[in-house]
């Protein structure tokens, strides 16, 4: 039988591309709550808002490439531990083949028992987001970029009637110069009281509607499932402005071409031959698509304040599923608020004007966010920030609290930001983020503001 690895799960999952909540590509703004619709100012700006593109602050041409990962662990990450440890089939290989009666396999499948009830009675998955962008700001009226989001998403699915240790034994015996077998079934209790045997008769029964080996290796229905949707989208932006009422209003709009993989599979515990990877290359389907990103700044003259509104995907964007339905990105709204409080301080909140369904794991969220930019020198910058999903009931994740720092010549600058959760979980007994989320970011510029 294949035990589980952690490892091997976390190596599928990003190697596959996959799944998706709407990512925020923009490294200035990540530090800042992934506030930046009405402040933003890097190459990557038009993917929050492509009015910023016209900028009246921010006139010089510039490129910028970034890579980053995001990990957000909902009840699995113990659990699935769990289960690696107690080395999920060689246990059921040492259960059936009658060398349960120790301490070892005792104390390893009652941890695979405490971890099966732990994924049965709670929603868990462990998701994966890295990002990618590469953007090119030309002047103050063109951006074109390449954003490539990934969302790897993996679930545990547990049969919760099936959870006992019951096992066919398939016995052979010779009769009138024949061979013949029976199959036999013995059910396993790593809670015997001491002085009694831990194996006590059972029968087919018994074995189909209450095993955990029937559920894992016949009916398959307790597996680790792996699912999602990646997405590269290669926008063109225009913007321009004109003055009305004390005020430059930047409009932009950006086209771009998408293409999406959505794919699927299962893991099996205890299948040798099974790939997971050829099958995710099996169940994989691709698509071609075109999104519409708008978005408005207004800027009035001489207050430090500016205002913003910007949608993506305003013409709902569907993809393909192996299963025939469809995956739609829906249309996110944002309206943000800006303010200079002086020449080294810029402070802004973002609010998200829709309420958006993750697919994947059925996560509602719409996000309020804000932050803080010091900049008291050309080469260097220090952001911090928060941001609190306020869609989701239970508050699972808390605060996530952001961060940055940007520093280098204007032709070669570097920016890395972070973003960690308030609330924790935990693995092997230690308390791990929830949610964590870190991007680097190169930068060249050219040109004066």
């Amino acid at each position: 039988m294949k035990n589980l690895k952690i490892l091997a799960l976390s190596t599928v999952l990003a190697s596959s591309l996959f799944g998706l909540q709407e990512q925020n590509l923009d490294y200035i703004s990540m530090s800042m709550g992934d506030a930046g619709v009405a402040s933003s100012y890097g190459s990557m700006s038009a993917y929050l808002n492509p009015a910023l593109v016209n900028n009246k602050d921010n006139k010089r041409t510039e490129i910028g490439i970034s890579a980053g990962i995001g990990i957000q662990e909902h009840e699995l990450g113990d659990p699935l531990y769990q289960l690696d440890e107690a080395e999920v089939g060689d246990t059921l290989d040492k259960i059936a083949e009658g060398e349960g009666d120790n301490e070892e396999t005792e104390y390893n499948a009652n941890q695979i028992t405490d971890a099966l009830n732990k994924l049965a009675q709670k929603e868990n998955y462990l998701m994966l987001s890295p990002t990618f962008g590469l953007s090119f700001k030309i002047g103050r009226h063109w951006s074109l970029g390449v954003y490539a989001m990934v969302n790897a998403k993996a679930k545990a699915v547990i049969d919760s009637q099936r959870l006992d240790y019951i096992s066919k034994v398939t016995k052979t015996f010779e009769a009138n110069g024949k061979t013949y077998e029976v199959d036999t079934y013995v059910k396993y209790d790593p809670n015997a009281p001491e002085g009694t045997s831990d194996y006590s008769e059972s029968d087919e029964e018994t074995y189909k509607t209450t095993s955990i080996e029937y559920a894992m290796e016949d009916l398959k229905s307790t597996y680790i499932e792996v699912k999602g949707i990646s997405i590269t989208e290669i926008p063109l932006t225009y913007a321009n402005n004109f003055e009305a009422l004390g005020s430059v209003i930047n409009w932009g709009i950006s086209a771009k071409y998408m293409v999406g993989s959505t794919t699927s599979t299962q893991i099996l515990f205890t299948d040798d031959d099974y790939d997971p990877a050829d099958k995710l290359d099996e169940n994989t389907v691709d698509t071609t698509t075109f999104g519409v990103d708008a978005g408005i700044l207004i800027q009035p003259k001489d207050s430090g304040f500016k205002f913003a509104i910007a949608g993506k995907n305003l013409n709902t964007p569907e993809f393909d599923v192996i299963d025939g339905s469809t995956y739609e990105l829906e249309p996110k709204i944002t309206a943000g608020i800006a303010y200079s409080a002086t020449d080294m301080i810029d402070i802004t909140i973002d609010y998200d004007l829709t309420e958006l369904t993750d697919e994947l794991t059925n996560q509602k969220y719409q996000y309020v966010g804000g932050g803080i930019n010091f900049h008291p020198l050309t080469w260097f910058s220090l952001r911090a920030g928060a941001k609190q999903n306020i869609a989701d009931d239970d508050n699972y994740n808390g605060t996530i609290y952001t961060a940055g720092v940007s520093f280098g010549l204007k032709w070669l600058q570097v920016d890395a930001a972070v973003q960690v959760s308030e609330n924790s979980g935990n693995y092997d007994g230690n308390e791990i983020p929830r949610y964590v989320k870190a991007n680097i970011a190169l930068v060249s510029k050219w040109g004066d503001n």
